[in-house]
């Protein structure tokens, strides 16, 4: 005779695993819908499959995570503008790259009181904030581009992927208002 645990373990656990694949799935379709509005897809679905919290998350969970991420990505910058200053002898460069750092750190305050408006739910607030950290990214390449002699920024990468960061927080922000 089958017990009635081992019965319901037969009936229960492919719900559960169904269930977990549908939910899942949804996910997968939220994230779709997401970064379709996004101005660079791929960037954007890479960057939520990187996050685990993203499987599991609303849109309001991915506005903090997309806040967040951009928060690592600008705090790992600071960090390497520290080595890069550590490298530099021209003056025009330290002062380049400095104002760079300056940039950047203040971008970092700034994602701290979008973080805090997000997790409010301060949706019209965040927007102000995200915006000041996309032109704080676009400051520190001007440096670089606005004066002779003109050169690319050592950190130009990091300041695209941050302005692609507040693109991805932008867009879930707006289907959070739209919706």
């Amino acid at each position: 005779m089958t017990s009635p645990i081992s019965f319901l373990s037969i009936l229960v656990i492919p719900l559960l695993v169904t269930s977990h694949f549908y939910q899942v799935k949804a996910d997968l379709a939220l994230l779709d819908s997401i970064c379709q509005q996004a101005q660079d897809y791929d960037f954007c679905m890479s960057t939520f499959r990187g996050d685990e919290r993203a499987a599991v998350a609303d849109r309001d969970g991915l506005a903090l995570i997309a806040i967040a991420i951009n928060s690592g990505t600008v705090l790992d910058t600071i960090d390497q503008i520290s080595d890069i200053l550590k490298t530099l002898t021209d003056p025009l460069d330290k002062y380049r790259i400095q104002n760079c750092q300056t940039d950047f750190s203040d971008a970092l305050v700034t994602l701290k009181a979008a973080y805090s408006a997000s997790s409010a739910r301060s949706y019209r607030e965040v927007i102000g904030f995200i915006t000041d950290v996309a032109r704080k990214a676009v400051d520190c390449d001007a440096e670089y581009r606005e004066s002779p002699p003109v050169r690319e920024s050592p950190i130009s990468d990091n300041t695209l992927k941050v302005t692609k960061l507040t693109d991805i927080t932008f867009t879930v922000i707006n289907t959070i208002i739209s919706t």
